[in-house]
């Protein structure tokens, strides 16, 4: 999302600083001659030469108005010549070189040619009659005016820092919506079904608006759709958790009343049972767990002690089957208490080692590593077992996810323990993953902690 903010704050900033760099280079070559400061000048220096010649030549005569235009050129260093409306010589001559309109009359006003300056000034008399003084400077007297003034600088500086400010508030107006759009959908992601963007009809009428609405409808199904998958769950479990303890009380029955010939196919009939027991139990946890958004009996806890609890009881059933469980704790901090659900992370815990010892080779142990690292607590379960295909190293924290490797059916998992862990994890704002290791596979738990000491 920052990357789409800059892009828009970045793209309408250099836009509207380039287009005024833009009218600011174009108006400076484009500006109207009487903005320049030195034509200003030579032409209320010209009036008044063209005053004083035209005073001298109504009151003294055409000899003493071609003196002064002679002592103008030996002072001033200028060439002068009087005319009258129709540009006829009254006192000096017209230069050769002066310059020539389209209708092939003497060009008025300002020009520059071969670095000379020509300039003519009409002026009245006091008797009413009209006067033209024409004078020719040597040099180019009327430069390009200079684009990067100060002034302009400090306005095109005003100017780029105002649009900077203006594109940052529309790029974060445009960009907040499709931000908390995302945010929803991270959430909707992360296992929040009530997420919403919070959008209400009528408020936001455009594309952006709309898309909120209809991802609000997604969420809303998507919440129905599993919020009855989870009641289904829960329903059928009950269900079967009552018949199912008729058999088991049955079969006990029978096993007493039976011959030897019969205990081989009852002691079948009696580990089913038990496999379909501990199927409907984990249904029932999963789905209770999955129904509930907060922790409602946390307290602080010691999972460091807690994790020595449960991988010692997971070692007395692992030497049962010819494997260990050893338990380090590698930190001294790593008692420090956390709010945590006890019974929630002791089935996290014992889940995830039962489902290590399985797949762990006999005679092999399962390593329990807890330590403390900044702001959470890691609990690592190492097997000696064959990994997982790294493209379920993320899907066997789903419920009834199977890799078809060793991993599987056969090893007497029912497909729901480590989804059930994954679940209580999250509930306590943790995060667990699994990893292939050179020679076994991995499961970390890292949990927030949030206790206090």
């Amino acid at each position: 999302m920052r990357t789409l903010f800059i892009k828009i704050f970045l793209w309408f900033w250099l836009a509207m600083a380039g287009l005024t760099i833009l009218v600011t280079v174009v108006g400076s070559l484009t500006a109207s001659d009487a903005m320049w400061p030195i034509r200003r000048t030579l032409t209320a220096a010209t009036t008044l030469y063209a005053e004083t010649a035209v005073l001298l030549y109504e009151r003294q005569g055409q000899a003493a108005a071609t003196d002064y235009l002679q002592r103008m050129a030996e002072t001033a260093k200028l060439q002068a010549v009087l005319l009258d409306e129709q540009w006829q010589p009254l006192a000096g001559a017209l230069p050769p070189d002066w310059p020539a309109g389209r209708d092939g009359k003497p060009r008025e006003d300002f020009a520059v040619v071969d670095s000379k300056t020509f300039l003519s000034r009409p002026v009245a008399s006091a008797s009413g009659r009209r006067y033209v003084l024409g004078v020719v400077f040597d040099r180019n007297l009327l430069p390009p005016p200079p684009i990067w003034t100060r002034g302009r600088v400090i306005r095109l500086a005003v100017f780029v820092l105002g649009s900077g400010l203006v594109c940052y508030a529309l790029a974060w107006y445009l960009t907040r919506p499709i931000g908390r759009l995302r945010r929803t959908a991270q959430r909707l992601a992360s296992g929040d079904l009530a997420a919403r963007t919070g959008a209400r009809p009528g408020r936001l009428t455009d594309e952006i608006g709309g898309l909120a609405r209809d991802f609000d409808a997604m969420a809303e199904r998507i919440e129905a759709l599993i919020n009855a998958q989870r009641r289904l769950f829960g329903d059928i479990s009950h269900e079967l958790r009552s018949p199912l303890a008729r058999l088991r009380v049955a079969l006990e029955l029978a096993q007493r009343r039976a011959g030897p010939d019969a205990q081989p196919y009852l002691g079948r009939i009696e580990r089913d049972a038990e496999r379909l027991d501990e199927l409907v139990g984990q249904l029932l946890a999963l789905s209770r767990l999955e129904s509930e958004a907060t922790l409602t009996d946390a307290k602080l806890l010691d999972v460091a002690a807690l994790s020595e609890q449960v991988a010692a009881d997971a070692d007395f059933e692992a030497r049962a089957v010819g494997r260990s469980v050893r338990c380090r704790i590698l930190s001294a901090d790593a008692h420090q208490p956390l709010v945590a659900d006890e019974e929630l992370i002791r089935r996290a815990l014992e889940n995830v080692m039962r489902n290590a010892i399985r797949h762990t080779p006999e005679g092999s142990s399962v390593e329990v590593d807890v330590t403390s690292q900044s702001s959470e607590l890691q609990v690592r379960i190492r097997d000696y077992g064959p990994g997982v295909p790294p493209d379920a190293l993320e899907a066997i924290f789903k419920p009834f996810y199977r890799v078809e490797t060793a991993r599987d059916r056969a090893s007497g998992g029912v497909g729901l323990g480590l989804a059930i862990a994954a679940r209580a994890v999250r509930l306590h704002h943790g995060q667990i993953q699994a990893e292939n290791l050179p020679d076994g596979f991995q499961v970390a738990l890292r949990l927030p902690l949030r206790g206090e000491g």
